[in-house]
């Protein structure tokens, strides 16, 4: 019987089985081993007849399937197993190591025509917009709804440890935002961090601690601080932005 061969580019023996076994339309689970090894063989010796170097990778392929073929031939050896004696199929070796590559080839013809599409794509690097950035979105664990929640139970406390019942001489107090901020920039100048209750503790009305709650946002927009809460609705760290 001859056997019509051609000069096709394999990348291992695997791959010249896979190619016969597609030819001829064979189940894979279910291999003529005498046929494939035929026509394996067939495709060396037309490679020797040309003069062409053989990898030895399909030397060996061709002594394993002339193995399998004599062993088709005699009784099948046969192993227990959940207490039945069960033939063990010669071929069932090649099998899982053909299904193993034909996945990976397939796997890897996937990724070759993504690089392909993807080749033929241009991105345009993203441009710095931190200044316009709303600098409550590198927070990590800190929301506005968060601050004001803190500010509102720190204006409690002061309510608590000053009683309306007290009598005052009301005095219209002005108060300056940059002042408040030359305080906060004057702290963090002598250390890393401090508390917000810090501030609070030296302020002699509401007003005054509002108005270092708006300076402290101003210089987060400013992005001069960051402002972080170890937990929910606690103390306010501010730290000078490095």
């Amino acid at each position: 019987m001859k056997y019509q061969v051609s000069m096709e580019a394999f990348e291992g023996p695997l791959d010249l089985l896979l190619s016969l076994i597609d030819r001829n339309e064979i189940d894979i689970y279910d291999i003529p081993v005498h046929v494939v090894t035929e026509q394996f063989i067939a495709h060396i010796q037309m490679w020797e007849e040309m003069n062409l170097e053989i990898a030895s990778d399909f030397i060996l392929m061709a002594a394993t399937l002339l193995e399998i073929k004599s062993k088709m031939l005699l009784p099948k050896d046969s192993v227990i197993i959940d207490g039945a004696e069960v033939e063990v199929d010669p071929r069932e070796e090649l099998v899982k190591r053909l299904i193993e590559y034909k996945l990976f080839k397939e796997i890897s013809e996937e990724l070759k025509k993504s690089e392909a599409v993807y080749s033929r794509v241009y991105y345009k690097p993203q441009e710095d917009i931190s200044e316009f950035r709303d600098p409550f979105d590198e927070l990590s664990s800190v929301e506005l709804r968060d601050l004001v929640n803190t500010l509102e139970s720190i204006l409690q406390r002061f309510r608590y440890e000053n009683p309306s019942d007290q009598i005052f001489d009301l005095e219209r107090e002005e108060i300056s935002m940059e002042e408040c901020a030359e305080d906060i920039n004057e702290r963090l100048s002598s250390r890393k961090t401090f508390k917000f209750s810090e501030l609070a503790t030296v302020c002699k009305s509401r007003s005054r601690i509002i108005a270092y709650f708006l300076s402290l946002l101003e210089m987060m927009r400013m992005r001069i601080v960051i402002v972080k809460q170890d937990i929910r609705n606690s103390d306010l760290i501010i730290e000078k932005r490095g």
